[in-house]
């Protein structure tokens, strides 16, 4: 659970017994809240310009060659039409 310190001039850390929206010193978390915080701030990052371009690139390769795909097809099943 957070916690909202001070720092002494001595180096040492003291409890204000401040929520943490209210600290006006550090707020000190544990491990695995700092874990959380980390992954939401990964998460709504700006992706660098080298994975927008994989993305970009992934996207349209996934489109053409679904293209390419019907196309072959339609070929194929055309030979079978009875006109």
């Amino acid at each position: 659970m957070a916690q909202c310190v001070v720092l002494n001039a001595d180096g040492t850390l003291t409890p204000t017994g401040q929520t943490v929206g209210e600290c006006t010193g550090y707020v000190l978390v544990s491990g695995s809240e700092y874990g959380v915080y980390q992954v939401v701030q990964d998460a709504f990052s700006a992706p660098t310009s080298d994975q927008a371009l994989g993305w970009f690139f992934g996207a349209w390769g996934l489109v053409m060659v679904m293209y390419l795909a019907a196309r072959c097809v339609g070929a194929v099943v055309s030979m079978f039409d009875d006109k």
